[in-house]
This record gives structure tokens, C-alpha cells and sequence, in this order.
């Protein structure tokens, strides 16, 4: 039997079916570019909550995704001082800083605005009698809400929008093109002049944006240096939209697809709040997330030597039957109390985003459902994205 191949074109249309064989079968597996896939849900969790054992080590995976000349790329100068690649000391200091920035009032102060940039889309499309859900909502509703908690002026998203969606690629452990690498190489320079101006200015003029906040953020007298900060608002930016992005597409075909489901939230979208997480944890827009094995360590019969890298599949561990009772059907009944999906990741590197990205999911559909309960999706139209790890749609057509 051939390896599997996370880089087959396949499982960006229906991931699932493989991975149920791939757990089928054994407990990891040697892929075809060399990394050690997980796909039960134990598994991986263990990988995203033991920091000690499983880490980025993000030079060492950028090292053998690109090459020793990595390090020249002027991606890789940002990337590296992300707080979501980050092991260790580097990231707990990291984390308590943009933590401070990162404050519950800011959600609270954010809710009336994603309210009022949902329904400007959505009536844009409406007048047009339907839309490209992707093109037309979907990117631009988490990138205006973020550029908000950031202090970008909506006039600026034309400028830079499209930058943050070419850095996608590079949040992916996979081998990238030399072409997407010369797209990323020029989106990561180009945001970084426009976050360096907007540093300038927030430290003369402060405001009460998160922007501001990092700029003058403080841990017993540490602060954020020029590069963290600049790094780290890329990160908010490009990351604070990405799953948002693809994962209201991912739900509304979900969906779609489960018209029982579907009319029970038009009918009632007080429940929508309950439905996101098994929305999120039915279809993944994150499917997977790489880590270095740093000490010997096992999986079952499997013993892993240290340098090894593992691919934890977050999507194959969220429909873990072991787990997950009949875990193919999306279940709006479904208790969570005990054991969550994977969604947001776990341990040390739990998404700081989370609860930004559940209230734009909330937003998105309660808008869509109250203010537009006739939607429905041209299926005929519907293109599936080619990057395997980051699952969505390239386009999602709707119509009224």
C-alpha cells in the first residue's frame, strides 16, 4: 500500500474517508514527504498539549520545508517571531504580552461593529440576488473586523487585504512553490511597511485599538521589540481572518448539506451559538499542524527518534468515532463538556483568538439567517481550495 500523501490534490475535496483508513490501520504512519501522520483524537491532543516533547522548532521544520537559504527569505524573518511558532520561554513571554493587549473588551467594544460590516456585505450581495460567498464575505468580513480591532481604516483593506490572504500558504508545514514563495516574500514586506508606520503613529497618538495596546504593552517592564511587534500584528492580521475565513464557507456547505440542520437554525438562531463548535469540529478549516519530536517518545508500538516530525491531523482527531459518537452526522445535540474538539488547538498554543473567531461565527450566521433566511448554495459552483491543511472554499456561490 502506498504512504499516504498529505499533498494529494483529493483530500481537499472530502479529507474524511482517508483519514477513517489511515486509523483503521494503525495508530501512526510514515507519510510520503516523510513526516509522522496522527489521526486519533488522544494522539493528537497529547502532541498539542506536551510543549516539553512535541515543539515548532520553527527553524528546523522551515529548514527542511525550503532549504538552508530559508533563513535569507523575508517571510521567515517575521514568521519567526510569531508567538503561534514559538516554544518554550520565548512563548510564554510572547503570549503574556499580546495577552495583555488581547482583553475581553475589546470583543465586548467589537460585537456592534461586526454586526453593521455583516449586514453591509451580505445586503451588497442581496441586491444582486446572490454572491460569492468567499470573495464577498467570507474574506472581507474577518479581515475588516480584526482591521478594526487593529485601528486599520477600512479605506487601508484595498491596500493590504490581499496581502493577508497570499501569507496563507506559509502557515502550512508544506513545501511551497517558488512562486507562491515570491507572493509571500512580497506580502510579509509589504504589510510590515504599512505596520511600521502604524507603529510610528500609535506610539505619538495612542488610541484605544489593539494596535495601540501592543505597541505599549508591558510584563514587568518587558515590552515587545520593533520586530516582535511588527511580526506579531502580521500574525493577529493574517491569522485573526484565516480561520473565520474558511471555516464560515466550510459551515454554510456543511449546512448545505444538512437542509434537517439548516432550517432548524433559520428557525431558531438563538441555537446558533450552540451549533459552532460542532459546526467547527464537523469540518475543520485547520486540518492539520506539524510539530519536532525533541525526546524519544512512543505511539502505541511506534517509537519516534527525536528530530522526527509528526503531522497532527486536528480534522482526522474531530471525527475520531472513539471519541465522537457517530461522528460523520452533524449533531447540534451533541454534549462537549467533557471532551472538545481540537478545533483551536490545545496545551500552551490554545488559539488566543478563539473567542474573537466564535463571535464573528456568531455574527456571520445570525446576520445571514435573520436578515437573509432564503439563502441558498449554487452546489454547480462551488471550488474547493488546493491547500490540504488549510481546507475551504476558492469560491461558495449563494443566492436568495
Amino acid at each position: 500500500m502506498e504512504p499516504f500523501n498529505p499533498l494529494d490534490p483529493t483530500l481537499a475535496t472530502n479529507p474524511y474517508p482517508a483519514y477513517a483508513k489511515l486509523r483503521e490501520r494503525d495508530r501512526v504512519h510514515l507519510s510520503a514527504i516523510g513526516a509522522h501522520v496522527l489521526t486519533h483524537y488522544e494522539d493528537v491532543k497529547r502532541m498539542l498539549n506536551d510543549g516539553t516533547t512535541f515543539q515548532h522548532q520553527y527553524v528546523a521544520q522551515q529548514k527542511q520545508r525550503g532549504g538552508e537559504q530559508v533563513e535569507d527569505e523575508p517571510y521567515f524573518n517575521y514568521f519567526r517571531r510569531m508567538i503561534f511558532v514559538s516554544d518554550g520561554e520565548q512563548h510564554r513571554r510572547l503570549r503574556k504580552l499580546v495577552a495583555k493587549a488581547f482583553t475581553p473588551r475589546q470583543l465586548t467594544d467589537l460585537r456592534h461593529k461586526a454586526e453593521q460590516i455583516a449586514s453591509e456585505l451580505y445586503a451588497a450581495g442581496a441586491k444582486n440576488g446572490g454572491m460569492d460567498f468567499v470573495a464577498e464575505f467570507a474574506l472581507p468580513f474577518p479581515l475588516r473586523v480584526i482591521g478594526s480591532m487593529l485601528g486599520i481604516p477600512d479605506a487601508d483593506h484595498a491596500e493590504i487585504g490581499e496581502h493577508a490572504t497570499a501569507l496563507n500558504p506559509v502557515l502550512e508545514f508544506l513545501p511551497m512553490s517558488p512562486n507562491v514563495l515570491a507572493t509571500a516574500n512580497h506580502a510579509v514586506e509589504v504589510l510590515a511597511e504599512y505596520f511600521v508606520k502604524l507603529a510610528e503613529e500609535r506610539r505619538k497618538n495612542p488610541t484605544d485599538d489593539l494596535f495601540s495596546a501592543l505597541v505599549h504593552a508591558t510584563e514587568d517592564g518587558d515590552t515587545l521589540s520593533n520586530e516582535e511587534l511588527i511580526a506579531n500584528a502580521i500574525l493577529l492580521y493574517v491569522a485573526g481572518h484565516e480561520t473565520t475565513a474558511g471555516g464560515t464557507a466550510l459551515a454554510l456547505y456543511s449546512l448545505h448539506n444538512n437542509p434537517e440542520q439548516f432550517t432548524y437554525l433559520k428557525q431558531n438562531p438563538g441555537s446558533i451559538p450552540g451549533a459552532i463548535d460542532e459546526l467547527l469540529r464537523y469540518d475543520t478549516p485547520g486540518q492539520g499542524t506539524a510539530r519536532v519530536i525533541m525526546q524519544e517518545t512512543s505511539f502505541g508500538d511506534h517509537q519516534i527518534s527525536p528530530g522526527n516530525i509528526v503531522l497532527g491531523y486536528i480534522g482526522a482527531a474531530n471525527r475520531d468515532p472513539s471519541i465522537f459518537g457517530a461522528p460523520d452526522a452533524l449533531n447540534f445535540e451533541r454534549d462537549f463538556t467533557r471532551t472538545k474538539p481540537l478545533t483551536f488547538g490545545g496545551g500552551a498554543h490554545l488559539c488566543i483568538g478563539r473567542n474573537l473567531a466564535r463571535q464573528e461565527f456568531e455574527v456571520a450566521f445570525t446576520t445571514l439567517l435573520t436578515e437573509h433566511p432564503s439563502v441558498r448554495v449554487v452546489e454547480a459552483g462551488c471550488v474547493f481550495r488546493d491547500t490540504p491543511l488549510m481546507r475551504g472554499f476558492k469560491e461558495l456561490p449563494i443566492e436568495w
